[in-house]
């Protein structure tokens, strides 16, 4: 028998991602999305990103206190 986990954001509902950065359980609701650009010399023409090997963003869910804390970059 498997065990559901509950968020530890909100503690109602169940937990179906974990954050990114600090590993908690997080519901669909209180999960924050951070998306991130890829920047490098190989992939930039004139600043504007550019990639055709390599998705040119990142998508990162954290809890709202990692939102706060923590330097995504």
């Amino acid at each position: 028998m498997s065990e559901n986990k509950i968020c530890s954001v909100c503690g109602k509902n169940e937990a179906t991602l974990a954050c990114s950065e600090c590993g908690v359980p997080l519901c669909e609701t209180c999960a924050k999305e951070v998306i991130l650009e890829n920047i490098s010399p190989g992939s930039t023409i004139k600043g504007v990103t550019t990639t055709m090997m390599r998705a040119a963003k990142d998508k990162k869910r954290v809890c709202p206190k990692c939102m706060k804390e923590v330097d995504l970059m």
